[in-house]
């Protein structure tokens, strides 16, 4: 088990290398931090430190850097002391109030996401991922149908996200306005309120129950919000910051050109996200070697979940190499998670 003084020299390590990009000395470390001791027995820490795995001598110098299991034992540090950390608190209210005075100004789940992901980027610089809400856990506000011409309508699907869809149907026969509107009345009495996993089957009964004269326009405006529903649970992910990681080329191992293939394909990124079940109050970090996609070996991901009811529909995560500021990154994307469950659950 690793000593208290171990863990602070670590963890000086750890903030000195993040700062200045440069393998850490033990005379740096003495002349940096007040630890009371001499260079010598610095160096004896820092070999003890280094048998046990958690720095590494990058070449022949006589510095050392972080490993992915000297990362871990930090990270896990600052995630257990996030409250009691003022530096943490600090940042994550500071965090908030930037992307609250934003976000207040949108309505759109689309702009807020894109929005949300291209703030979260700017603010750590590194690079943003935002799921988009799992929607068998978000509340139908309603459904529209607007007539366009005689035999076709648009049904709009209304979500509690602000999730706005639309299609066009066209109905077999000519449609009269009155009639369009029985039927929206007849589909919201069921709609209106429920969760979005619950709808085909109370549709199917409203279906089911109508006079014969309106099942065959009943049945097109169905079809439309079914479809509405299946295309809204296609994989979609919101992300933003590429140009943080191209800047930081060098701190992929020749990996980063694999990675930016990862996230502008997002079909692997999207299934990793899933596999992770987050609680709603603290991130994770999975660093380096941990993760289970190969092109983000090189990588710390940093993930938070945002929620509706104590559900969680989605995952806010950052992504960057594994010598960033992780106290700032962790407290942004808990605080950005913080803020898209709020306007959820509203």
């Amino acid at each position: 088990m690793i000593s208290v003084r171990n863990l602070a020299v670590l963890r000086a390590i750890i903030e000195d290398f993040i700062a200045t990009n440069e393998p850490v000395a033990s005379k740096s470390l003495v002349e940096r931090h007040n630890f009371g001791v001499s260079s010598a027995t610095i160096r004896n820490d820092m070999a003890a430190l280094e048998e046990e795995g958690y720095i590494t001598a990058p070449h022949t110098s006589s510095g050392r850097i972080p490993t992915d299991k000297g990362y871990r034992v930090f990270v896990d540090q600052l995630i257990q002391a996030e409250a009691e950390s003022v530096e943490i608190r600090k940042n994550f209210s500071e965090l908030r109030k930037l992307f609250s005075k934003t976000l207040d100004q949108l309505t759109d789940l689309d702009e807020r996401l894109e929005t949300s992901a291209q703030m979260l980027a700017k603010a750590t610089g590194e690079a943003a991922v935002i799921q988009y809400p799992n929607l068998n856990s978000v509340l139908v506000r309603a459904i529209e149908l607007v007539k366009v011409s005689s035999n076709r309508a648009l049904v709009i699907l209304i979500t509690e996200s602000e999730r706005i869809q639309q299609h066009l149907v066209v109905f077999p026969v000519d449609v009269t306005d009155d009639q369009l509107q029985q039927l929206r009345g007849k589909v919201n009495s069921v709609a209106v309120g429920v969760l979005i996993d619950d709808l085909p089957a109370l549709l199917k009964k409203t279906l089911e129950a109508v006079a014969p004269a309106d099942k065959a326009v009943l049945q097109r405006i169905v079809d439309g919000v079914l479809l509405l529903i299946d295309s809204n649970r296609q994989d979609k992910l919101a992300y933003a910051g590429t140009t943080n990681l191209v800047r930081n080329e060098d701190q992929f191992g020749g990996g980063l050109p694999s990675l930016l293939e990862t996230l502008d394909e997002q079909k692997d990124l999207f299934a990793f996200l899933n596999n992770w079940k987050l609680d709603s109050t603290q991130p994770r970090a999975i660093i380096g070697s941990e993760n289970s996609v190969v092109e983000l070996t090189n990588s710390s991901l940093l993930l938070s979940s945002y929620h509706n009811q104590g559900e969680e529909v989605a995952k806010v995560a950052l992504v960057g190499p594994t010598r960033m500021n992780y106290s700032k990154n962790l407290a942004a994307v808990l605080a950005l998670a913080h803020l898209l469950s709020k306007d959820i659950e509203e």
